[in-house]
């Protein structure tokens, strides 16, 4: 703690500064000013905790100097010093909040106590300002969290007691309790590569990052995750898809939105119809999901409004015929024509436009069982077990648009070409599997998927693919390149065992040292000894 002695008195200024004993009283730094004019260009500067201070001096008396400091440091604790009983002085210092006014000659009994007290009060303070903000602090984190839960209410039931008293703290909710509004919606469909095992930290990531953005905090709207997932937006005022609607607005706020998501999530952005009161949200809600889904059979690079949707849905049902027809067919070897039937489903599920994503995602499932069963007939990859299905169907819905579906299915019949001899072996997709793993396995994050995406097969039947034509899965065949290129580097004898290490893909030495016994047999070091004997 920082204590600033000010008075003309040379005398005075050294009897306090060298006879008391301020370590004790927590004060670790003490410095002198010989008038109220130098001691403000001090304090300015170094900030002391507690002042005590002359009350009569040359160019700035002591009531002059505590007025200018006040405007700058409110909090600072002052202690006047006088030889005179002036009631004018004393006003003043009572009107300045001054801690205590001590008569000189000073009794330094008298200056510790005040001092000790100052202390105290200082202390008291900075706990209590420590206490606040973390108060603050615990509020600024949970204030997401509050609003994604008015969010949740709002969509499902705004006639709740609870909501009206709540939008009266607009500090908190910030919507006004007067219409009309208008929802967003918008699904988020992560790049596979990227996709944690756990979306819920990303999630709180998101709600704080859109809570703390500029662009967005003046629109103050409130935004959650509904039961489903989707980022939900509940926008004060009418928007729609002209410009004298202030379609520029949402169109700024996709743009924030698409930066503070970043590159690993699709975000396709709906707008709802706007609604005159809180009490038809819901409805506002409902028909901006409806412009999400309506997204999916498009490009997705544009908010799409309520307004601008014409025509009307149907559901896409799975047409059996179709389904059995793609098996003969298939076993015929007559690839042409089950790429021409995949395609007539989108063609159908365009027209159709189903508001049921999933009965959508389930017909192309369907054609994926087909697929991969005659694969398993004509040996191209092994007997899907229940699991890998399960997965085939989790990467299904993880895809953001119609095309892209279609384009997934496809992915499928690309072994069946190569197998049947309509592609040259030496560039087939064997080879370019292993080419990949060669070129890649060392760099930093390699996964399966990675591969899969490079060949543009699902992970799953990559895998079921690999195991079937070579007689080895991936992962052991990317274990052997590893320990193979590693065994080569070790013969280098200058060569570091973390250079090692990241030249394979390791960013650890003694995790890539529990990797080489595992499979070798013997640790890095081991290796090289007898390679050197």
């Amino acid at each position: 703690m920082k204590l600033l002695i000010v008075d003309d008195e040379e005398r005075t200024r050294e009897l306090l500064r060298k006879h008391v004993p301020w370590d004790e009283l927590g004060i670790a730094e003490v410095r002198t000013a010989r008038n109220g004019q130098v001691a403000l260009e001090l304090a300015v500067e170094w900030v002391p905790d507690i002042i005590l201070c002359d009350v009569r001096m040359p160019k700035m008396n002591g009531i002059e100097f505590a007025q200018q400091y006040r405007a700058i440091d409110s909090a600072c604790q002052i202690i006047f010093l006088s030889g005179f009983s002036d009631k004018q002085y004393l006003k003043s210092a009572i009107q300045l909040k001054a801690l205590n006014y001590i008569e000189k000659p000073v009794n330094l009994d008298e200056v510790r106590e005040v001092v000790q007290l100052a202390v105290q009060l200082k202390f008291d303070e900075r706990r209590k300002q420590s206490e606040d903000q973390r108060l603050q602090a615990g509020f600024d984190r949970s204030l997401p969290f509050l609003r994604q839960e008015m969010v949740r209410k709002l969509i499902t039931d705004p006639t709740s007691n609870h909501v009206r008293p709540a939008l009266e703290n607009e500090a908190t909710f910030l919507l006004p309790n007067n219409g009309p509004y208008t929802v967003a919606a918008a699904p988020l469909y992560w790049d596979a590569v990227q996709l944690p095992e756990d979306p819920t930290s990303i999630q709180e990531a998101l709600l704080y990052a859109l809570n703390t953005h500029p662009r967005i905090a003046k629109l103050r709207l409130i935004c959650g995750f509904d039961s489903r997932n989707w980022l939900i937006l509940v926008l004060p005022g009418a928007f729609g898809s002209t410009y004298r609607e202030r379609r520029e607005v949402i169109e700024e706020l996709y743009v924030a939105l698409r930066k503070i998501v970043g590159d690993f999530i699709n975000l396709r952005l709906g707008v709802g119809e706007p609604v005159p009161t809180l009490e038809e949200i819901p409805y506002s809600y409902r028909t901006a999901v409806n412009m999400s889904i309506m997204q999916y059979y498009g490009d997705g690079n544009k908010p799409l409004f309520q307004s601008e949707f014409s025509g009307g849905n149907k559901p896409l049902e799975t047409d059996w015929d179709e389904i059995r027809g793609i098996r003969d067919t298939l076993r015929k070897g007559d690839l042409e024509e089950v790429k021409r039937a995949v395609r007539r489903l989108t063609e159908r599920a365009r027209k159709h436009r189903d508001l049921d994503i999933l009965r959508l995602k389930d017909n192309y499932f369907q054609y994926l069982l087909v697929i991969l069963e005659v694969a398993v007939q004509q040996g191209i990859t092994e007997q899907s077990e229940d699991a890998e299905r399960r997965y085939i169907w989790k990467e299904v819905d993880r895809i953001p648009s119609l095309d892209r579906l279609e384009d997934y299915v496809l992915s499928f019949l690309q072994p069946f070409a190569e197998n049947t001899g309509t592609e040259d072996q030496g560039s087939g997709k064997i080879r370019e599997i292993v080419k990949y793993i060669h070129a890649h396995f060392q760099d930093k994050g390699f996964t399966i998927q990675a591969i899969a995406n490079h060949v543009n097969l699902s992970e799953t039947y990559l895998c079921s693919y690999f195991k079937k034509q070579r007689g080895e899965t991936v992962k052991e065949f990317i274990t052997l390149t590893r320990t193979e290129k590693a065994k080569e580097l070790l013969r280098d004898k200058n060569m570091k065992l973390f250079e090692v290490a990241v030249r394979v893909g390791f960013n650890d030495a003694n995790y890539f040292t529990t990797f080489f016994k595992r499979y070798v047999g013997c640790t890095p070091s081991e290796y090289r000894e007898r390679m050197w004997r």
